[in-house]
């Protein structure tokens, strides 16, 4: 989980980021993801009561090509999409 600045939603207070890769195989040029906007990191990721806002994004062949072999750039990538600021 990534801590980022608290986000306001209509049922709380989001103050994490969940991302999961789905389904990858090795000769794709895209990638799917799915996101969690999370209140509390002490409870399980896969906790519904702690999930405010969730849903998935694709990451196309431009923004896949520059993935490389950090995932922290995926994070980011996903953040931005969401409009979201990371903390450390």
């Amino acid at each position: 989980m990534t801590k980022i600045q608290p986000v306001n939603l209509p049922n709380g207070i989001a103050t994490n980021l969940l991302l999961k890769c789905l389904t990858l195989d090795m000769t794709a040029i895209t990638a799917q993801f799915y996101y969690a906007l999370v209140t509390d990191i002490s409870h399980e990721y896969n906790n519904s009561s702690n999930t405010l806002l969730d849903g998935n994004l694709e990451m196309n062949e431009t923004e896949f090509d520059q993935w490389g072999v950090d995932n922290n750039y995926c994070i980011e990538w996903a953040a931005d999409k969401l409009g979201l600021t990371i903390i450390q």
